[in-house]
């Protein structure tokens, strides 16, 4: 049921009316300044669909890497190479860039992948890393871990990185209004299968989950930068 939703209204995404706009909104972009500068072989570790590929220049060569259960059983795509992120197999010094983009929390040893990148990437070579912070539990049970920014930090010393850059995604009223509309959703649907009569407040679900999302847009946009509880941190790291 909840995939069948989620499917339904992925037209919505970049739309206030969908519960997790605040997800998409800057996605686009995120991904261009990610890698609209880099040059020879990216490798795309956890890639889906491989959307990160579009936003390359002509200077860069895609690899996309996923796992053969995730990309196969759970999603249908079909990445250049099936390996694990915590093994990957590749020779050492071999890739330009490594892409890490929303994979981290689902690996139990992510430590081992940091340290796998690490050896494949080449000495100068960068690694651009996404993690969320504040969003709910999602691809369970594959989904262990949250990070502070202090905790990136210590991840990235930990697998000999050095820091180039790092930004803290989403204002807290954006956080907070994700978090709420997918609150929202989440109990309407659970009111659904339980067949509690507050289903019938379900009515009244796209309306509030517009009015969260614009209220919420509007008043970040006049406040000032607060990295208090974004939704995701996103760092560069260059091989040491």
């Amino acid at each position: 049921m909840l995939n069948q939703i989620r499917k339904a209204t992925t037209f919505l995404r970049k739309t206030p009316a969908h519960p997790q706009w605040f997800s998409f909104l800057r996605e686009e972009r995120n991904l261009k300044e990610a890698c609209e500068a880099l040059r020879g072989a990216v490798l795309d570790v956890g890639c889906a669909n491989g959307k990160a590929r579009a936003f390359l220049s002509n200077d860069a060569s895609y690899i996309g890497l996923d796992y053969f259960s995730t990309a196969v059983e759970w999603y249908d795509t079909r990445p250049d190479i099936f390996g694990d992120a915590q093994a990957l197999p590749l020779k050492n010094d071999c890739v330009d860039h490594g892409l890490l983009l929303d994979v981290l929390e689902h690996l139990p040893d992510p430590k081992r992948c940091l340290d796998e990148l690490h050896r494949v990437i080449k000495p100068g070579g960068t690694l651009t890393i996404q993690v969320p912070f504040m969003y709910p539990l999602h691809d369970q049970p594959l989904d262990f871990q949250r990070w502070t920014r202090h905790g990136v930090r210590r991840a990235a010393a930990r697998s000999s990185f050095d820091i180039s850059a790092e930004r803290a995604n989403g204002h807290p009223l954006e956080t907070a209004a994700l978090s709420a509309n997918i609150a929202l959703s989440k109990s309407v649907i659970n009111w659904f299968h339980g067949r509690n009569p507050l289903v019938l407040l379900a009515l009244l679900a796209p309306f509030a989950i517009v009015t969260i999302n614009c209220v919420a847009w509007l008043l970040a946009a006049f406040s000032h930068d607060d990295d208090l509880m974004p939704i995701s941190y996103r760092m560069v790291w260059t091989k040491i």
